[in-house]
C-alpha cells in the first residue's frame, strides 16, 4: 500500500491512495458507523434526559452511572441513570451518533485503518456494550 505524491500544481503535493488502501478505509468507516449506531440508547454528554418530569441535560458523568444534570443553571449531581430516561427526539439520537462517531473517527480510525484491531484493543471500553 504505497503513497504517491506528486505536484499538482498550484495547489501543492496531492496524495494518491491506492485502490487497496482506499477500500481498507470504506471498510473502516462504516464500521465506525456501526459501531457509533451502538451509542444511541447510551447516555452522552449533552444529551437530553427526563429528569422530575422536565427536561434536563447531562453535563458529566465521570461517576456513571451517576450522572450530572444541568436545567437553567441549575445542576443535579450524581442523579442515577435510574432515576432518568433519554428524551426520545430525532436531534437527541443524531447527537448521540454524532458523539459516537467523532470519538471514533478521531479516536481509533487511524490506528484501525494502519493494523485493525488488536487483541487488546476488545478490553477497553469503547466498543458500546454494557459491562456486567
Amino acid at each position: 500500500m504505497e503513497r504517491e505524491r506528486q505536484w499538482s500544481g498550484g495547489s501543492g503535493f496531492e496524495e494518491r491512495i491506492e485502490v487497496g488502501e482506499m477500500i481498507n478505509r470504506i471498510y473502516w468507516r462504516l464500521r465506525v458507523v456501526l459501531l457509533a449506531l451502538r451509542w444511541l440508547n447510551k447516555y452522552n454528554l449533552g444529551d437530553h434526559v427526563w429528569y422530575e418530569g422536565r427536561q434536563w441535560m447531562l453535563i458529566q458523568g465521570r461517576c456513571a452511572p451517576r450522572w450530572d444534570l444541568s436545567r437553567r443553571g441549575v445542576i443535579a449531581p450524581y442523579v442515577h441513570e435510574q432515576d432518568f430516561r433519554k428524551v426520545r427526539s430525532l436531534g437527541n439520537y443524531w447527537h448521540s451518533f454524532i458523539s459516537g462517531y467523532r470519538f471514533y473517527m478521531q479516536s481509533w480510525f487511524h490506528i484501525w485503518v494502519r493494523g485493525g484491531i488488536q487483541p487488546w484493543m476488545r478490553e477497553c471500553n469503547i466498543w458500546g456494550r454494557r459491562r456486567g
